[in-house]
């Protein structure tokens, strides 16, 4: 008698759990999250909405609560990774994501550029092992970088672009030179303008000496060939 009530014991518990376990595994579907916006690219220092999303479960119906949300920095180059997180009252979990590219609107102008030169001593050009390069600028809308200007590879200046037209801000240039000369290591006070082109751009320059250090290099008409 005894052996048929543990018999009957361990039936009911084997069909308790078969029963809980068949319950838990009812529901393993993860609700439905969408973006309210698209991917998009955006330029710096512009704006960005966030528009966040819905979510929908087969079982809850519509969710009213997504997580996630703006992570964009509009004053810094990149992607961005926007993700919206629901979960259902089974604990299932659902994502989705969009992208937002946040870019310089100048970019276009990076490269790696062979650079000639014409000014009061005559024409000259860049040593072609040391190649003039542009980097866009990943806080400053319209700016890009220069490694150098001119003859010295330290003679680095930023140039402003609007539409086709370039302008080099007037800027000071620290430590431009070398050697052991009075003055052969010196400041340099640049500004200037120039033109995209087809297959580069022009620059139309002037580059002097800050005192006590003297000397300038008026009207240098520099073209550049992207590589």
């Amino acid at each position: 008698m005894k052996k048929n009530i543990l018999s009957l014991t361990a039936i009911a518990l084997i069909a308790s759990a078969a029963i809980f376990t068949g319950c838990k595994k009812d529901d393993t579907t993860a609700p439905v999250v969408t973006p309210n916006g698209a991917s998009q690219t955006i330029f710096l220092q512009g704006s960005y909405t966030e528009l966040g999303a819905t979510a929908e479960d087969d079982k809850d119906g519509v969710l009213t609560t997504v997580t996630g949300g703006d992570v964009v920095n509009v004053n810094l180059t990149g992607v961005y990774v926007i993700t919206y997180t629901a979960t259902d009252a089974a604990g299932n979990e659902g994502t989705a994501s969009i992208t937002v590219t946040v870019r310089n609107a100048a970019d276009a102008l990076e490269g790696t550029y062979t650079a000639s030169e014409v000014d009061i001593l005559g024409p000259y050009s860049y040593n072609p092992a040391k190649p003039f390069t542009v980097t866009a600028s990943t806080t400053v809308n319209f700016r890009v970088n220069t490694n150098r200007l001119g003859d010295y590879d330290n003679n680095a200046v930023y140039m402003m672009v609007t539409g086709t037209t370039i302008s080099i801000p007037s800027q000071t240039i620290a430590n431009v030179g070398s050697g052991t000369a009075t003055c052969d290591v010196h400041s340099r006070q640049t500004d200037g303008s120039g033109t995209i082109t087809s297959n580069g751009f022009t620059l139309t320059y002037n580059d002097a000496k800050v005192a006590p250090c003297t000397g300038t290099r008026t009207g240098v008409v520099a073209t550049f060939v992207k590589q």
